[in-house]
């Protein structure tokens, strides 16, 4: 009986509770079927674009291995307003974005209008169209000296005297600044590369030479005058150049730093018979002598003595040196205003180092690197910048051992919209689209013209710092660091272009 009430109970059950694969017909609507809701996305305002731009960085792939840190800040009403940070108290190597702490300090401690004197002097007696003495090229740390216009003029104002012998020697004298002109702290492999030539006290054709020489010339040679200037009469070269496997072919020279002894390396395309090549001079005081040297004998004016730098002159020599010489002629650099401009708007590593040389010798009667690296620390300082994490080694960004950290970066640049000097150095900086290194880039965008930064980029080194003017009118100040990515360095711009672009659209 059981049974049969069970086998009942399984044959109407499906009819009182059909299963989820045959369920009944819903009733017919009386009307229009309603939608589910559905949320409108939020709007983003521009901080929040920019934001969310920011933060993914911190999960690009390319920045694993990466630091990353940036300081915004907003000084529209006078104030510095935090807008965004990050890791912004974090140590990390600037590159050329130093300059902007070198370039501050120098036109407040020099002041815009300083300009450094260079002048021609001779010791002795004149008599009988005769010097019976030394000539002398005295340095001031002028980083523009050298032009054949000057040395032809200096020439003229040593015939004009009548002298056409000299009984002495040709003297560069470049100890303005320390005798040690390359910072300790910059790598071996980047000594002989032009961007690196050092501040000496009597610098001279910008420290830097160039020639030419020939592919299939493997052997020690020493090149000719016309294929080398300025001539370096000491230099031995040797050809280490391959072919190019890439349509870009470039050639570069290594070698220990005040030797005259280069191995030429790099990439030549092939089947090309000469290239080009360039280094930095070793002795630059001696060079410049030997080049006023040469210029008095083309015009018939003879020099029984040697060119020498009187930093690596013989007692022999030391003893005919007087203790005081005559003024026959000078030269100026352009003012500290105009070194600030160059320096800045095309990232110049010879200028900064010349200014930073210049600092140094201001507060310190010491013109070296170290000198100057203290006085700007000091500088930054007194400005209430806190430099607990700031460690400075050049002017100019080339040594590794530079850190900064991206608050400092923006507080010196919030410090000079209050300084007296504010329009020289903002107009220094390189403008998006326009000027300088940021010439090419942004062009077409609405960063062109509302950016003001310098750039800093050395091996897995990129970083930003400057002004932006946005599109509704606020005034921003930005320090973006970033260190050991593992993209390349285009790839790398890129993502830091992208926020500065959301920058401007705030």
């Amino acid at each position: 009986m059981h049974m049969w009430r069970y086998l009942i109970f399984i044959l109407l059950f499906p009819v009182f509770y059909p299963s989820s694969c045959h369920r009944a017909e819903p009733a017919k609507s009386q009307g229009p079927v309603r939608s589910a809701l559905v949320k409108p996305a939020p709007i983003l305002t521009p901080l929040d674009s920019l934001q969310l731009a920011l933060d993914s960085l911190k999960r690009d792939t390319a920045l694993v291995h990466a630091s990353l840190a940036w300081d915004i800040l907003d000084y529209s009403k006078g104030n510095a307003v935090p807008v965004s940070s990050f890791n912004e108290e974090l140590s990390l190597v600037p590159a050329s974005t130093i300059k902007i702490l070198t370039t501050g300090a120098a036109l407040e401690i020099l002041g815009e209008k300083a300009a450094f004197r260079t002048a021609l002097q001779y010791d002795g007696v004149i008599g009988n169209h005769k010097l019976t003495g030394n000539l002398y090229i005295r340095g001031g740390g002028d980083p523009t000296f050298g032009s054949d216009a000057t040395l032809d003029r200096w020439v003229k104002a040593v015939a004009d005297l009548g002298i056409d012998t000299i009984e002495g020697s040709v003297i560069g004298d470049a100890r303005i600044f320390s005798r040690v002109t390359i910072p300790l702290t910059w790598t071996w492999g980047e000594l002989q590369l032009p961007y690196s030539a050092p501040a000496s006290g009597l610098s001279f054709n910008g420290n830097v030479y160039s020639g030419t020489s020939d592919r299939g010339e493997t052997k020690k040679f020493s090149p000719d005058t016309g294929k080398i200037k300025p001539f370096l009469p000491q230099a031995a070269f040797r050809n280490d150049v391959s072919d190019a496997e890439e349509p870009e072919a470039e050639t570069y020279v290594v070698g220990d730093p005040y030797s005259y002894s280069f191995l030429i390396q790099g990439t030549v395309l092939q089947g090309q018979s000469f290239f080009p090549y360039a280094g930095v001079i070793p002795d630059p005081p001696y060079i410049a002598a030997l080049e006023l040297k040469n210029r008095l004998a083309g015009k018939g004016i003879f020099v029984t003595g040697d060119a020498l730098d009187l930093y690596e002159a013989d007692s022999a020599v030391l003893a005919t040196v007087q203790k005081t010489q005559t003024d026959l002629a000078y030269a100026w650099s352009p003012p500290v205003a105009t070194l600030v401009t160059l320096t800045n708007l095309y990232s110049n590593n010879f200028f900064a180092e010349h200014l930073l040389k210049q600092i140094g010798l201001k507060k310190y009667k010491y013109g070296s690197s170290e000198a100057g690296c203290r006085a700007v620390s000091l500088f930054w300082k007194s400005k209430n910048l806190n430099t607990d994490g700031l460690f400075l080694f050049d002017g100019c960004g080339i040594s590794r051992y530079d850190a900064v950290t991206a608050r400092q970066m923006a507080e010196a640049l919030f410090y000079m919209t209050t300084s007296p000097e504010f329009t020289t150095f903002y107009n220094s900086l390189p403008l998006a689209g326009v000027s300088g290194t940021l010439a090419h880039a942004f062009q077409g965008t609405a960063a062109a013209g509302n950016i003001r930064a310098k750039t800093g980029t050395i091996s897995r080194v990129k970083s930003y710092a400057g002004y932006i003017r946005t599109r509704s009118g606020k005034r921003l100040i930005f320090s973006l660091l970033l260190n050991n990515f593992t993209c390349r360095q285009d790839q790398v711009k890129q993502k830091l272009e992208r926020i500065l672009l959301k920058m401007v659209s705030l």
